[in-house]
């Protein structure tokens, strides 16, 4: 077990310095809740030589984290418990329990929604044999503080561009335990296979956007003295642009839509078209929808200026049509906008 120990902590120091970026680096916390299936272990020493089976037994765990992109680093507490099922093949008695405190490096691959990842971790753990026996007439009831280690592997769906949701395995394991015993010192062995699923939540808001700048009309030459002069050309296209993951308009972006308001009143148009946008950071069905509620909201603030509603025309192209091309999963404030399109 220490030789594994000791490659789990190497592969864990090789992981750290790989930060290609994939996504919007920031902290994150994560839940997760599951079963641990404990290995038989050998309890030895001191004249005793005989070893406990156990049932399976529930787990849980809290992390708190950083993600670069691809790699995350976290800081894991988990608590396992599982029953004593037989000591020496006879029916026995009791519980084992591990607390452990970890630190884990992991990488996640993305594939639009999906998030598998795998990582590696080492901290130290509580293992406590709580009234585990028959041993030597009598029972262990003993804890110790050991190195720990584990491999994992899973995969996240990413509910929306902040909350994932993920299932994984863990195998967990520990250094022997030294415990007193009825008749002096034993070892215990503790190495277990663990299912987990859970939640992880993403602190990692994005900028906020500035309004797009919308150019003046060109100056006109004056008029000769004998013509009325004629009305400047009002601007055909603009840009309102969103805060992440929000339809809702902002003082800047309802300063764009008065203006585009003012100038089809002012250049008789009698038609307009809204074309909504959203960035890929999230699933493409969730970024359809959201695209959509933009478009819908701009329509409603034309309509308060003075427009009628069999004047617009609303369409929603999702992360189809990017203002900036980007990988998938890559958050960009300039595409996540509404065109507004004088016609």
């Amino acid at each position: 077990m220490a030789t594994k120990a000791r490659l789990l902590a190497a592969a864990l120091v090789l992981t750290m310095p790989s930060l290609a970026l994939a996504q919007q680096p920031g902290p994150y916390i994560g839940f997760g809740l599951g079963g641990n299936f404990l290995e038989d272990s050998d309890i030895s020493g001191s004249g005793v030589n005989t070893d406990a089976e156990f049932d399976w037994g529930p787990m849980g765990a809290a992390t708190l984290g950083y993600s670069f992109g691809g790699p995350r680093l976290e800081l894991e507490f988990s608590y396992r418990v599982n029953d004593v099922d037989k000591v020496g093949g006879a029916n026995g008695g009791g519980e084992a329990r591990a607390g452990a405190l970890m630190v884990n490096a992991l990488y996640d691959f993305h594939f639009g929604g999906f998030k598998p990842y795998i990582g590696v971790g080492i901290g130290g753990a509580s293992v406590k044999f709580d009234g585990v026996g028959p041993v030597a007439g009598s029972s262990v009831n003993d804890s110790d503080i050991v190195l720990a280690y584990q491999g994992i592997a899973g995969v996240g769906y990413a509910l929306s561009p902040q909350l994932d949701l993920f299932a994984d395995y863990r195998y967990f394991a520990t250094e022997d335990s030294s415990f007193n015993g009825p008749t002096g010192s034993v070892d215990g062995e503790y190495s277990a296979h663990t299912v987990m699923v859970g939640v992880r939540y993403f602190f990692n808001g994005p900028a906020k956007p500035a309004a797009a700048p919308v150019a003046a009309p060109a100056p006109q030459p004056a008029p000769a003295p004998v013509a009325a002069p004629a009305p400047p050309p009002v601007p055909r296209n603009y840009l309102v642009f969103f805060d992440f993951d929000r339809s809702d308009l902002t003082a800047d972006a309802r300063q764009i839509v008065k203006l585009a308001a003012d100038n089809a009143k002012k250049g008789g148009i009698s038609r307009l078209q809204l074309v909504g946008h959203a960035d890929r950071s999230g699933p493409a069905t969730y970024n359809q929808r959201l695209s959509l509620r933009r478009a819908e909201s701009v329509k409603g603030a034309l309509v308060q200026e003075g427009l009628g509603q069999n004047q617009i025309g609303v369409e929603a192209r999702g992360e189809s049509d990017p203002l900036v091309a980007t990988a998938d999963g890559v958050r960009e404030p300039q595409n996540r906008r509404v065109e507004i399109i004088l016609q």
